[in-house]
């Protein structure tokens, strides 16, 4: 799976594509970091579902100031799935 996050926010984006490229289990010093990849084995609806709940989970977590305004998901041909998240600051 290809994951984009869009956001007019330079760092923002830059936390987010760390932590939802990285696997959770795969960082010693904190197992819970990073995004489960196990709901990619179910059907692209249930996988799209799920993948959606973890990633507003962890950011929650991780990333306390965003705010996902949208996540989106897409095939090509080859069946390739690419996972576009929206995402902004909250204001304060």
């Amino acid at each position: 799976m290809k994951i984009i996050v869009q956001t007019g926010d330079a760092s923002l984006k830059s936390q987010m594509q760390t932590l939802l490229e990285t696997r959770a289990g795969s960082v010693p010093v904190d197992r819970d970091f990073g995004i489960s990849w196990d709901c990619l084995d179910e059907l692209p609806e249930v996988a799209e579902s799920l993948f959606y709940q973890e990633v507003l989970k962890k950011a929650e977590l991780y990333i306390p100031d965003v705010r996902i305004r949208k996540a989106s998901f897409q095939a090509d041909p080859s069946g390739l799935m690419t996972a576009v998240i929206e995402c902004e600051r909250r204001r304060e």
